[in-house]
This record gives C-alpha cells, structure tokens and sequence, in this order.
C-alpha cells in the first residue's frame, strides 16, 4: 500500500486534508482504516488486476 498526502490548492491553508492511497481493489480494511480516522472516500481509480487508487479528504484537523 502507498500512501500520500496532498497539500491544499496552491499550498494555502484550507479547511481540507486530502489523502491519496494506492491498494488493493478490494480491500474493506483500508476502508474501515481510513474511514476510523475520518478520512471520506471521494474517488477510486481502478488500475491494472487488483490494484487501485482512492482518493480521500476529510475536515483539516
């Protein structure tokens, strides 16, 4: 799994955190992992086989 976090737009403070997490497709763990510590799925982008990208935000902290 690959994790990265994304600055808000043009690196000013926002009342955003985004988080970007490459993974396996079908992986309900990372869900409820994410999702535990507040992190609301926005998107998946499924890759080659098993793998895909999902894109999370949730209020800055």
């Amino acid at each position: 799994m690959k994790v990265r976090s994304q600055p808000s737009a043009l690196g000013t403070p926002g009342i955003w955190e985004y988080l970007v997490v490459t993974g396996d497709a079908e992986s309900p763990d990372l869900l409820a992992e994410h999702g535990a510590q507040g992190w609301e799925l926005v998107a998946v982008v499924r890759e080659f086989g098993t793998r895909a990208t999902f894109y999370f935000k949730r209020r800055r902290q």
